[in-house]
């Protein structure tokens, strides 16, 4: 197993692609800190991950507050001893344009996309540093390409791009490894919720198909796979880099 008796926080952890990679880590032998602010599908879960046999916990945490991350952190490493990987998945997307934002929108997105990511590193980095370990940022491909009506998100989005390569630099002497990962189209809650808004959403989704190479969306088991891959050992040489899980379909942009 990859990650046998690692520790590793996913924010977001309790749907889309956190509850993928939370379910990924377990089966390659991580205990995990389950986080989300939604207790009841975070103790869920925990329990499927194993929580019973001391394989995961949950801890409820709003990461826009200072206070709820640093308890986060001791509670991981009260429980476990220790911390090998950060994962920063929670997160908050609007769909409007920077002139029909308000700014308490505004605020809010940058709290729950980026800054979240900003306090959650402080506060992790210095067990990382003990354990030589990582973080993963979840990005966006919005992040490397843009999109329609989404100025707040596309601005935290290519912030987390960002502000992991300054910290990869920053802590590759504490042998800590800072990577991200940009999904395109993955088959979530969301996604699946976005399709049955559209007139025709089979046509929709036909289109969107179409627009991958692949001809395909993905899953979140694609981006649980690619963040095994990055919290492992065979990723131990690879520090500030942007990985597109995303069929091709940036390719096109």
């Amino acid at each position: 197993m990859k990650l046998k008796d690692k520790v590793a926080i996913v924010t977001g952890a309790s749907k889309g692609i956190g509850e993928g990679i939370a379910r990924e880590f377990s089966r390659e032998g991580a205990k995990v800190v389950v986080v989300s602010r939604g207790e009841a599908e975070g103790l869920a879960m925990a329990e499927e991950l194993g929580s019973k046999e001391g394989r995961a916990i949950y801890v409820r945490t709003d990461v826009t507050k200072s206070e709820d991350i640093q308890a986060l952190i001791a509670r991981t490493v009260e429980t476990f001893g220790r911390l090998d990987v950060l994962v920063n998945n929670a997160g908050y997307h609007i769909s409007k344009n920077v002139e029909e934002t308000t700014e308490e929108e505004w605020e809010f997105i940058q709290n729950t996309n980026l800054r979240s990511t900003f306090l959650c590193s402080k506060y992790a980095i210095p067990h990382l540093r003990k354990t030589r370990g990582n973080i993963i940022n979840i990005s966006s491909m919005v992040g490397l390409v843009g999109q329609p009506n989404a100025g707040a998100y596309s601005a935290t989005k290519g912030g987390q791009i960002a502000m992991s390569k300054g910290m990869a630099i920053d802590f590759a002497p504490d042998g800590i490894r800072v990577n991200v990962i940009c999904p395109g189209w993955i088959q979530t809650p969301l996604v699946d919720d976005w399709f049955s808004q559209q007139k025709d959403p089979e046509a929709a989704m036909k289109y969107i198909f179409g627009q991958h190479p692949l001809g395909k969306i993905g899953t979140i088991e694609d981006c649980g796979k690619a963040a095994v891959y990055l919290a492992s050992d065979d990723a131990g040489f690879v520090t500030g880099i942007t990985l597109n899980i995303d069929g091709g379909i940036t390719l096109g942009y």
